[in-house]
Order: structure tokens, then C-alpha cells, then sequence
């Protein structure tokens, strides 16, 4: 596993010296993007919006889960694709902040984010062994999988081994690491070749390199474990930025809220048309369950998911920043301490609706919210915080660039 990664990172480190060698560097804080909005972008109200929506349709699709409320499911699958944009798109800005170019961005961008993402995965995984915690509070008791499993989760290559993830919510992280080993890339390319021919022809890459993949393995039912299955999930956050820091949003920022909220009902009206086809109507006055088949033909779960983080992505760019300081000051937090609160909420709601077998269902709801957000305040205060800072810290001593924690 670390030979790979290793390949994956020399592979990397040298297209982005090839990329260097094209055209002249750009000087540490310059940018060949305009970038009106550059200063104000790393703190969007909009998207701290959009990440505590992630993080909540999430929770809420595991707690009904939990509760055995069925047919929600899907929309902590949705939850996670705004992930997969707003990671790439504040990523993306988070580079052109820096101001850094080449093997400096990349080392700088990577040490960071291994800081970043590595110290509470690790700790989920050992306090899920420790405490022989489920992956899942809804599905059977915990299981021992092996130490392949559990070396798999630690470095997160579960979609590499083909294992599975001792803590469900882990499922997406590999996929984000593998990630940030190409984005570094597209940063510089892209800002090399500011076009929106350019921005497009990345997003147009990842869909037909994933479709490859996915052909090539047999189609089928489109599988988790396929390497570059959400690539254009994370492109749409790219295409995001590129139209970002060209567009000044002129709809209010109130329509943003509607756009979600119009997104994640359509997002889970296609995934009833996915699962019932023609009988949605029955399904829907309950004479027909049909909750682990699909309808429409597997690989449509691929091009569902491309194209509402593609709606997305277009979307973010065109709303005002939202005025109501309240729902910001909210949606701030939520933001801040979504990783830990999507790490940790399974397990709660294990505790909860499973060890102490809470009877209420209102009861335990409302213990495991507080016990969730009660938890993901600490791990961030005593766990991600100091990483977060002591990668900065690292990342600066390596690029003799002077970032700032």
C-alpha cells in the first residue's frame, strides 16, 4: 500500500515539474486568475451552508436509519456528494492562497492535508476496535474483519483492498485522498490555462475516465470500490471555483437556501424513480416496498450522481453571500466541526439506540444530537486543531515560503 502511494505521489511531483517547464513560473502570491473575490471566498457564508447541510443530511439519513424509518437512506449519499464539491472548491482556494507553485504547492498542499484528514480517521478506527463498536447502528453487532481491514482503514485504501470500513462514514475518505494527489495538478494547469474550455475538458476527463473504469470492470452495479467513480463529483467543485473567481453572485443569497432545498428533493425524487420506476405512486401510498433493487439501469447511479454535484458546482457562483447573521453564525459552526461530527455520530447513535437501548425514539434523537455535537466540539478542540496547526507549521518548514498557521 505504500508502494503505491509513493508511485502515486512521484507520478505527481514530476507532471507538476513538467508543467513548470511549459510556461514561466508564477511568482509566490501572483496568479495568472483574477481572483475579485479571492480575499472573501475561503469564508463564504454560502458554503458554510452548504457543509452543514452536508454533514446534517447525513446525520439525519443514519439517525432514521437507526430508528428504523426507512426509505431515506439516500440522503446521506447526497450529503456526501456536497462534500466531494465543497472540499474540492475550498481546496482549490486554499492553493491559490498559499501562493505557491509546483513541488512547493504539492508538498505544502499534501502535508497539510495528511494532517488534516489522517488524526481523526486513525482514532475512529482504533476507537471502533478498542470498543468493538459496529460500522453501522442499525445493521447487526461488530464484527473482527482482519488485519487487512483494519490496516486498510488507518491509511484509508479500503477502496483499494477491497475491504470494508470498520466505521461506515469512513467509506468516502479514500476517496478524497486519492483526490488530493490530482488537484494539486489541476491547480496548476488550470491556472495556467485560465479557460473555461479548460474547466470543462477536466470535468469531461473525470466522466469519461470514470465511465472507462466502469466499463472496463464488467458495468453492473456501480460498486463503491471503484477508484474514479466520484472523480467528476470532485471536478464539479473545481468547475465551481474556476466560475467563482470570474463571477460576482448577483441572485440573493436567500435563493441559495432554495437551491438546496430544491436539490436535495429532487435528489431524492430520482432516487425513488431509481428504486420503483413507473410503480412511484404505489410505492409512495405504501402497497409496494421495493427497497434493494433498482429500476433504472445501474450505471444511471453514476451519471444521477455527476450531475446533480455538476448542478451544484454551477450553482455555487451565482448567489450573493446570505445576510442573516444568525443562520451564518449557525451554519459557521456546523462547518467547523462537520468532521467530527461526521466521524463520531455513528458511533453515538450506537451507544444510544443499541447499548443503553433507549425505548424513545424522540429521547434518544435528541441525546444523540447533543452527544454528537458535544463530541465533535472536543475532538476538534483537542484532536483536529492542533494537527490542523502543527501541519501548517510542518508544511511551512519544508517550503521556506513563510505560510502562517
Amino acid at each position: 500500500m505504500k508502494s503505491d502511494a509513493s508511485r502515486s505521489m512521484h507520478f505527481c511531483a514530476s507532471a507538476l515539474k513538467h508543467v513548470e517547464t511549459v510556461r514561466p513560473q508564477v511568482a509566490a502570491g501572483s496568479s495568472s486568475i483574477s481572483a475579485p473575490r479571492a480575499q472573501n471566498t475561503l469564508d463564504l457564508a454560502n458554503l458554510d451552508l452548504l457543509r452543514a447541510l452536508a454533514v446534517g443530511l447525513v446525520f439525519i439519513g443514519h439517525l432514521l436509519g437507526t430508528m428504523k424509518i426507512r426509505g431515506f437512506g439516500e440522503l446521506g449519499h447526497f450529503g456526501v456528494l456536497l462534500f466531494f464539491v465543497h472540499t474540492s472548491l475550498v481546496l482549490m482556494l486554499s492553493m491559490q492562497r498559499l501562493g505557491l507553485s509546483g513541488r512547493k504547492l504539492y508538498v505544502a498542499f499534501m502535508v497539510r492535508r495528511v494532517f488534516r484528514i489522517y488524526p481523526l480517521s486513525i482514532a475512529a478506527v482504533l476507537c471502533a476496535i478498542a470498543f468493538q463498536i459496529p460500522s453501522t447502528s442499525w445493521l447487526g453487532g461488530y464484527v473482527w474483519r482482519g488485519w487487512l481491514t483494519v490496516l486498510s482503514n488507518l491509511f484509508l485504501v479500503q477502496n483499494i483492498t477491497h475491504s470494508g470500513s470498520v466505521n461506515c462514514v469512513l467509506w468516502s475518505l479514500p476517496f478524497e485522498v486519492q483526490m488530493y494527489a490530482v488537484l494539486p495538478v489541476l491547480f496548476i494547469i488550470l491556472r495556467r490555462y485560465p479557460s473555461i474550455g479548460a474547466a470543462w475538458g477536466a470535468w469531461a476527463a473525470g466522466v469519461v475516465l470514470a465511465t472507462a473504469e466502469y466499463l472496463i470492470r464488467g458495468g453492473g452495479p456501480a460498486e463503491g470500490d471503484l477508484l474514479l467513480r466520484y472523480f467528476p463529483c470532485f471536478i464539479a467543485g473545481i468547475l465551481a471555483w474556476w466560475l467563482l473567481e470570474r463571477r460576482q453572485g448577483t441572485l440573493s443569497g436567500g435563493y441559495w437556501i432554495l437551491t438546496l432545498v430544491l436539490l436535495v428533493f429532487a435528489y431524492r425524487l430520482a432516487d425513488s424513480i431509481r428504486v420503483y420506476g413507473p410503480a412511484l405512486a404505489l410505492a409512495l401510498h405504501g402497497t409496494l416496498r421495493n427497497d434493494h433493487q433498482i429500476w433504472w439501469p445501474p450505471g444511471m447511479e453514476l451519471v444521477n450522481d455527476w450531475g446533480f454535484c455538476c448542478l451544484t458546482g454551477l450553482a455555487i457562483p451565482l448567489f450573493a453571500d446570505i445576510r442573516s447573521k444568525w443562520l451564518n453564525a449557525t451554519t459557521k459552526s456546523i462547518a467547523r466541526y462537520s468532521y467530527g461530527i461526521y466521524v463520531c455520530h455513528v458511533p453515538i447513535l450506537w451507544l444510544i439506540f443499541v447499548k443503553l437501548h433507549i425505548a424513545s425514539l424522540e429521547i434518544g434523537a435528541l441525546l444523540s444530537l447533543i452527544l454528537t455535537l458535544l463530541m465533535s466540539v472536543a475532538l476538534y478542540n483537542f484532536l483536529e486543531n492542533p494537527t490542523i496547526r502543527l501541519g501548517k507549521r510542518l508544511a511551512s518548514q519544508l517550503t521556506y515560503s513563510g505560510i502562517t498557521a
